[in-house]
């Protein structure tokens, strides 16, 4: 493996690290402690720790899984050639990680501005199909360096 895919590779499965273990100590650390005390402060202090932090590690997969799919597609042309298995993968994860990047600034912007202690509850459901993404993104990575998907 050369060099530049041994970085981006260990900068992409950092962001990744960040970004998924930050998603699960929130749904199912954070949030359900923050039902079972109808304290929404709970939420919306992890989620303004982990916001930045969250959005670079996103970003970071995403410019790192960028260029990892043109080197393990062949160059730009492979990454959209859909005969290809991984350009069809690539596509996927790009959907994905967008379909993510919108749906927590939603989340930020959205949900948490109204969020209070009566209706915690609908906060749930954003933070777990976020959570559930972000796994299948893992998962369709490991397509790419694994061949598993």
């Amino acid at each position: 493996m050369g060099s530049e895919r041994s970085i981006l590779v260990i900068l992409h499965i950092l962001g990744a690290s960040i970004w998924i273990g930050g998603m699960l100590i929130m749904a199912l650390g954070v949030l359900p402690k923050a039902k079972k005390a109808k304290d929404a402060i709970l939420l919306k202090n992890y989620e303004g720790s982990f916001h930045i932090l969250g959005m670079i590690a996103l970003t970071i997969q995403f410019l790192t899984g960028f260029r990892l799919a043109m080197i393990y597609a062949g160059g730009m042309k492979g990454l959209f050639d859909f005969s290809n298995h991984l350009a069809v993968l690539f596509i996927w994860k790009l959907v994905l990680i967008l379909i993510t990047m919108g749906l927590f600034v939603v989340f930020k912007k959205k949900t948490l501005s109204v969020l209070d202690n009566s209706n915690i509850s609908s906060a749930s459901t954003l933070i777990w199909v976020l959570t559930l993404i972000s796994i299948t993104l893992m998962v369709l990575g490991l397509g790419f360096s694994r061949g598993i998907v």
